[in-house]
């Protein structure tokens, strides 16, 4: 009953636009949404909680990591997730029961970034033990180690495509590999500072870096070469995410602020406020009528997007 009322509470006095606050627990790392996008798995200092996005109410609480939880993502038919810890682990779930059903050791650091693959066999890792492990999604075997581009790996993310992976270094950098042969393709140089989130358009023709250095930058994955640069924050970004229709990026920064790009003018469309503390996650639902921003105020906001 306290819980239900905890949460109900949480749900008055919403900023403007805001639908839904999701405050259980302390947040400590990414966000992810479901295939469907009726559910966002929230990674928190307790575990992963997973919760109803139309109510924001909690459904479940996924605890097997020794520390926080640092990063998490759903498979892409939604019946597993992947959590990473600063426990140097990665623990698959069944998405559906809630119930882990394997424990991905090998990493010397914190696992600070996960990712499906787009047919959901492969679960890859980054860390700042500077190596990309890939592990079999089904078995939790490992498959293969990317090593030697970077002193440490902040962010990982798979092309729409499946053929490349690509992650953000604390080098400064975003590093491409073959998905496939673990071959690497090409560096992406500009940022000034760590770069902390990456994020792919829908049709893989565009990746967009957030970095330490204040800005995000849009890339040309065929050239590697670089598109445009974004300013605006003031102070760090933390994270980006590409609005499925490929016209918008979001970005959360130290600032307090989530704004929102037009990708084709290189120019600012929105800024989002209500949070009061740093946005250092942002997602888009699959159908990108909805932004999930995660923030060191310990809370998430549901935005619902006009």
């Amino acid at each position: 009953m306290d819980t239900l009322k905890t949460q109900t509470d949480a749900q008055s006095n919403l900023p403007e636009e805001v639908k839904a606050r999701l405050d259980q627990g302390n947040l400590t790392g990414d966000i992810a949404f479901s295939a469907d996008g009726t559910q966002l798995a929230v990674a928190c200092d307790i575990g992963v909680w997973v919760y109803d996005v139309e109510s924001g109410l909690g459904l479940n609480l996924l605890v097997e990591h020794k520390e926080y939880v640092r990063c998490v993502a759903y498979s892409p038919d939604g019946s597993a997730i992947a959590s990473g810890s600063i426990d140097n682990t990665v623990v698959l779930w069944d998405a559906t029961t809630g119930a882990p059903t394997a424990t991905l050791i090998g990493h010397t650091d914190a696992v600070r970034s996960v990712a499906y693959s787009t047919d959901g066999a492969t679960v890859a890792s980054g860390s700042p033990d500077g190596t990309v492990r890939l592990w079999d999604a089904g078995t939790g075997t490992a498959k293969n180690t990317l090593t030697g581009r970077a002193d440490s790996i902040r962010c990982v993310r798979y092309s729409p495509d499946g053929s490349t992976l690509a992650a953000g270094t604390g080098d400064d950098t975003v590093e491409l590999w073959d998905a496939t042969t673990g071959r690497h393709k090409a560096t992406l140089k500009g940022h000034t500072h760590i770069v902390d989130s990456i994020a792919y358009s829908a049709d893989g023709a565009v990746l967009a870096s957030g970095s330490i250095d204040g800005t995000v930058r849009l890339w040309n994955t065929d050239t590697s070469g670089l598109i445009t640069t974004l300013t605006g924050h003031a102070g760090y970004v933390w994270g980006v995410a590409y609005a499925p229709d490929g016209k918008t990026v979001a970005s959360g920064g130290n600032d307090n602020t989530i704004r929102l790009w037009d990708v084709e003018r290189a120019a600012l469309k929105a800024t989002l406020t209500g949070h009061t503390g740093s946005v250092r996650n942002v997602a888009y639902s699959p159908d990108g009528s909805v932004l999930a921003s995660g923030s060191d105020d310990h809370t998430v906001l549901i935005w619902e997007l006009t």
